[in-house]
């Protein structure tokens, strides 16, 4: 949601979102539309619980929602999300995401992804597990990324991923 280049770094991406799990890349696509909508002004909130509804549920549309709404209350900055059209995902937009899928085994790390993005992480991890559990109920379980950050010689990230 940043727009205003000469404030921020420049957005760095990851060069593989194929590597990701269905329930993560439906989460990067309600992210991007998001922010789409709000620098467009427009409320983002029905469009991406329509589409999170019609990819998973209801429930999970008023689940991402609410993490939004709770995310947007308290950002430390603009974040900084890909349009839909760009092949990798950038930083914050990981964090996010992974925050979400750590969160149903490791609050504390979900905490600490978090934690440079808003001011008080409790409620939006909060969230994040809650759109973690809706998810797995929904066959679309995210895995819980613990690895050391580290790229193995295929581009993919070293270390423990739990499914």
């Amino acid at each position: 949601m940043a727009d205003d280049a000469a404030a921020h770094p420049r957005m760095t991406t990851s060069p593989e979102p194929a590597a990701l799990s269905h329930g993560e890349q439906v989460i990067l696509a309600a992210l991007r539309l998001w922010a789409g909508l709000r620098l467009s002004g427009e409320a983002p909130q029905p469009c991406v619980r329509r589409l999170m509804g019609q990819q998973v549920s209801d429930r999970a549309g008023a689940i991402f929602v609410a993490l939004m709404e709770a995310l947007e209350r308290q950002t430390r900055r603009p974040l900084q999300i890909a349009c839909g059209a760009c092949a990798g995902y950038g930083e914050d937009e990981q964090r996010l995401i992974v925050a979400c899928g750590v969160a149903r085994v490791d609050m504390r790390t979900a905490r600490a992804l978090l934690a440079p993005l808003v001011s008080q992480p409790e409620p939006v991890a909060i969230f994040a597990r809650a759109l973690n559990m809706v998810l797995a109920h929904e066959g679309l379980a995210l895995p819980a990324r613990l690895g050391s950050g580290h790229l193995t010689p295929c581009g993919r990230p070293a270390g423990a991923t739990l499914h």
